[in-house]
């Protein structure tokens, strides 16, 4: 422990050792910026601290959560901490170090501000804003070090060790710096953020001030005032005044804040118009000198000087918003909506999957679909003859109704109206046929498919075979869909559901609806969560193994489990899972991971059954099916006679038929697992020449600029060297599709904020669809479509993404767009459902009767109209949420 121990501004400094408040510090101090006097007392002191008295290992020991009611608390591991701090006293050298930094700075004469600056604090990814500990007005040399002391306890804080346990971070690695500096005797302190951190809009410039002391601004007690800033003027565009109730003000007395205004200081704006423009310009000229990135900059005015006191890159700032944005069908006629497989798409769609797989793979399916029929020529079907069925609306993914226009041949066949006979016979065949050809006839053609490409090694592939295997694939999945496969038992599901719900209308007066019968049933998203129960219950069975992992984040589980070979069965029941279950989707675009891919959303899911084994969904299961039993012998009573038999058989064909959706929508995707691969190693090859940046900027092209690229390899590949040399001297290179890709990427992250409508431009007139419109509101409510039964009350938790996992809080009613198989893994936590669409065939419908959980699905806009943590009622009966 013989490095530097302290760091004055003047030098420079990394993150290791000042910390993210103290590297900023030092950088505005060497782009010349007005920064107050400070040293920095670096990660070595706290170091230090720690090896002398050797509490590494205790600390780590005791900051380990304690599991209570099936929840992870910290409040008990920050108390053993600071326990183990109080017990330590600082060492002599120590003492030493820091009465330096009081003497260098003029501590006698003048007041000092003591800031935590943790490592890991003030980055892009993640702030760690309000967890450690700032104390100003320190006014003698014991006050110091028991500040110093305290920012070194508050990286153990509850706030701080939960935060770091949410994303991830362990303990073993933390260390604080601490910076001391002048106090600045601020009359007016804020933050200026140089982008708006809320919406991500870049042409716009935030401030936020209040009189006195930035600390009641930073920690929340007080409501400041805000100005907001044209970037290329800095003219004032608007400004909200708040009542500065709570002044903070910087001396005169020995607290640190006075939180009790004077009267004449309520209604006072905190800037004038020539005070906002400075900042902001000085604003602006630090994001120049952060190599141009959008800076949240806290500031201080005190007697008419700005002084900066930290800048940092706005956290997770969002992309920037698009403007102007219409919703409008991509031809006169048109009518489009956002259901069936479009529901499997939440997100707007990538180049690669827009234009391969829905305006060419699905589109061929779908044709093929129409031919059998005997109505339409397979020419008819495609463009330009045919509208695209699948098309997209700023990149959001839509199904237009209807059907294309029939055969142009001089004398078409008029169609024959079949018999009643036929008419028999089909409905029969259907009954008979429709799970029988996906089970036995379009399931293993698609396997067969998806087995045989599984078979090429892509890193030892050709280019042609790369893309070829691409394209098959694709067409595979769509066949899966259309050719026998998923859409006709998606379509008998809809049918014999219907005709429950039609029957229990028509005869029950209003007291049942067909959701209430399909609770009970078997879907591959429950098996997975029961699988995933029984390895729960194994690591359950091996105490030190619960402890170790239930204790650490869900991140670190199968490091933990590599790391112990006892265990290794364990281990290879988790890797068995993700072979049955890690094909699942977040999302039908193949841009996007698989659950085998991307583990972390199923580790949590594993995390939570081991501290709460009251979860079991097993459990859950057999109590719906009693639950169900009971329902059904109910319903009986109300009908007699021939009444009473239609009931059970409409019960019976409905409960026989409507899992099959589920069963077949499982595989739906699968084929990713094999195109992923061989698209990103393709991605690689073309960045390897040069036509792309990255890898995953393969998904950003459209077929004929993939095509274009990787006909420029093999042709350069095939010439001889010295016609290389001499005619293409910058090989099979296309850079301008690597600028179009990037491009492309950020279009999509920007549209990831818009709402798409359901409908556009309405509800067309041939269709029963219903334009939610004019009556999704109800007095202090909303309505949707009932799909799962059951009341309950509780807070809502907004989750508009699978990346928002982590924000999830259990026992809560989750409020989404929609949901697909990445988000059954939350299922289990949930209390209720509500989306903004669906209906009761939807993934979430299906789901939510299988764990009990009442939903209502289809909610227009329920994402925009209900607050998180807002307490809202669902009726999942009728459909109805109460605000």
């Amino acid at each position: 422990m013989t490095e530097d121990l302290v760091l004055p501004l003047a030098r420079s400094a990394t993150v290791e050792a000042a910390g993210g408040k103290g590297q900023a510090l030092a950088r505005l101090h060497a782009a010349g910026y007005r920064v107050p006097q400070s040293r920095i007392l670096t990660t070595n002191a706290y170091r230090l601290f720690v090896h002398h008295h050797g509490i590494k290992q205790k600390l780590l020991a005791a900051a380990m959560p304690d599991i209570e009611a099936g929840q992870l608390q910290f409040n008990g591991a920050a108390e053993r901490v600071n326990a183990l701090f109080e017990a330590c006293q600082m060492s002599d050298k120590l003492i030493e170090t820091i009465d330096g930094v009081y003497r260098d700075l003029g501590g006698q004469e003048r007041m000092l501000a003591v800031r935590s600056s943790a490592i890991s604090e003030d980055q892009p990814s993640q702030s760690f804003a309000g967890q450690h500990e700032t104390h100003l007005s320190i006014d003698d040399f014991d006050s110091l070090l028991f500040a110093v002391k305290n920012c070194w306890v508050s990286l153990w804080s509850e706030r701080a060790l939960s935060y770091r346990f949410q994303i991830g971070m362990t303990n073993d690695a933390v260390a604080m710096a601490v910076v001391v500096q002048h106090l600045v005797s601020a009359d007016v302190a804020g933050v200026a953020f140089t982008a708006n951190p809320v919406s991500g809009a870049r042409g716009e410039l935030v401030i936020n001030a209040n009189l006195g002391m930035g600390d009641s601004l930073v920690d929340g007690s007080i409501t400041p005032d805000e100005f907001r800033l044209d970037r290329a003027t800095l003219a004032i565009t608007s400004s909200r005044l708040a009542s500065q109730q709570n002044l903070a003000t910087p001396l005169g007395s020995a607290a640190e804040s006075d939180r009790n205004a004077s009267e004449e200081s309520v209604g006072r704006t905190s800037l004038s118009s020539a005070q906002c423009v400075a900042i902001g310009r000085q604003a602006l000229a630090i994001e120049a000198s952060f190599n141009g990135v959008p800076q949240d900059v806290e500031w201080a005015l005190s007697d008419g000087e700005l002084w900066l006191l930290q800048s940092r890159a706005i956290t997770r700032l969002p992309a920037e918003p698009l403007v102007n944005v219409r919703w409008q069908s991509p031809e006169p006629g048109a009518y489009l909506q956002r259901t069936q497989w479009v529901e499997h798409v939440p997100e707007p769609v990538s180049t690669l999957f827009e234009d391969l797989h829905m305006r060419r793979s699905l589109q061929q399916a779908w044709g093929r679909n129409l031919t059998r029929r005997g109505n339409h020529d397979f020419e008819d079907t495609q463009q330009p003859a045919s509208f695209c069925l699948t098309t997209t609306v700023n990149g959001f993914a839509y199904r237009q109704v209807g059907e294309p226009p029939r055969t142009g041949t001089v004398d078409p066949k008029s169609p024959k109206r079949p018999s009643i006979w036929a008419r028999y016979q089909a409905k029969l065949q259907a009954y008979l046929a429709s799970t029988l050809k996906w089970r036995f006839i379009a399931l293993p053609r698609y396997m067969k498919v998806i087995q045989y490409w599984q078979q090429l090694n892509p890193t030892t592939a050709t280019l042609e075979q790369l893309w070829k295997g691409i394209r098959v694939l694709s067409q595979a999945d769509a066949s899966y869909w259309f050719n026998g496969g998923v859409w006709h038992v998606f379509a008998m599901s809809r049918g014999t559901e219907a005709q429950l719900q039609n029957f229990l209308q028509a005869h029950s007066a209003a007291q049942y609806s067909s959701g209430q019968f399909l609770s009970g049933l078997k879907s591959p998203a429950f098996e997975s969560q029961v699988a995933l129960f029984h390895i729960a219950e194994r690591i359950r069975g091996v105490p030190a193994l619960l402890d170790r992992l239930a204790k650490h984040p869900p991140q670190s589980v199968l490091e933990l489990l590599d790391a112990d070979p006892a265990v290794k069965p364990i281990k290879d029941n988790i890797d068995s899972y993700f072979d049955q279950f890690g094909h699942q989707l977040r999302s039908m675009d193949f841009v996007e991971p698989t659950e085998c891919e991307d583990r972390l959303n199923t580790l949590r899911s594993l995390h939570g059954y081991l501290c709460d084994p009251s979860l079991n969904p097993q459990i859950k299961r057999e109590r719906l099916i009693q639950n169900q039993r009971h329902l059904q012998r109910r319903a009986s009573r109300c009908f007699r006679g021939k009444l009473k038999l239609r009931f059970w058989w409409r019960l019976w064909i409905a409960r026989r038929y409507y899992p099959y959706r589920e069963a077949a929508m499982f595989h739906l995707g699968r084929a990713w697992t094999v195109l992923r691969p061989l698209a990103l190693e393709l991605g690689q090859r073309l960045t390897d020449c040069g036509s792309l940046a990255k890898p995953n900027d393969v998904f950003y092209l459209t077929t004929e600029e993939l095509g274009r690229a990787i006909r420029s390899v093999i042709a350069i590949d095939r010439l001889p060297a010295t016609h290389r040399q001499a005619h293409y001297p910058d090989g099979a290179a296309l850079p301008e599709l690597a600028a179009l890709a990037n491009d492309r990427r950020k279009l999509r992250n920007r549209r990831k904020k818009l709402t798409p409508p359901f409908l556009i431009p309405g509800p067309p007139p041939w269709s029963p669809l219903q334009d939610k419109t004019s009556d999704e509101e109800f007095g202090d409510g909303l309505q949707g479509s009932p799909v799962s039964p059951g009341r309950v009350t509780g807070e809502a938790c907004v989750i508009r993404a699978v990346e928002e996992f982590a924000a999830f809080r259990p026992g809560t009613i989750l409020v989404c767009p929609m949901t697909t198989p990445a988000w059954t893994v939350l299922f289990p936590h949930v209390i209720g459902l509500v989306t903004d669409i669906g209906g009761i065939l939807a993934h979430g419908s299906i789901v939510s009767r299988e764990f009990g959980i009442p939903a209502v699905l289809g909610v227009k806009n329920a994402t925009e109209l209900i607050q998180d943590g807002q307490t809202i009622t669902i009726v999942g009966e009728t459909g109805k949420v109460l605000l």
